[in-house]
């Protein structure tokens, strides 16, 4: 049951851009623009891992590199690019979870609640002003 996984994963992106945000990590993009790349590294490093196909590595690399690439982008350009990044692989973290991935069974759940959290909570600090665009 991906329930948990859900559950924890948004727990600990509320949790994350609470601390983010109380420490003042969110008043400049590079926190943001990190975590982006960071979290989509995970799926290649998994492709690894499982000694996936060449074809699955590829799509895995590729989907990082587009990601990361959107990460510098947004950090060079706004906030809420950024967050928006997050959602988008929040997103792809649900489409890998239902058409299969190289990855422990529970992480699509996790990840996907956590990117979309921070995605959401991050674009409610910017149209709130508490956090720059």
């Amino acid at each position: 049951m991906m329930l948990w996984p859900v559950v924890i994963g948004g727990i600990s992106g509320l949790a994350l851009v609470g601390a983010l945000y109380r420490i003042g990590a969110l008043k400049e993009r590079s926190s943001l623009a990190v975590m982006l790349g960071a979290i989509a590294f995970f799926w290649p490093v998994f492709a690894v891992q499982a000694d996936a196909t060449v074809t699955i590595l590829v799509v895995h690399g590729v989907v990082f590199v587009l990601f990361a690439a959107l990460a510098a982008f947004g950090f060079r350009k706004s906030a809420f690019v950024l967050a928006c990044g997050l959602i988008a692989h929040g997103g792809f973290d649900v489409l890998v979870l239902f058409t299969g991935h190289p990855g422990p069974v529970w992480w699509p759940a996790f990840c996907g609640a956590l990117d979309l959290v921070v995605g959401v909570l991050v674009i409610i600090l910017i149209r709130t002003h508490r956090i720059p665009a």
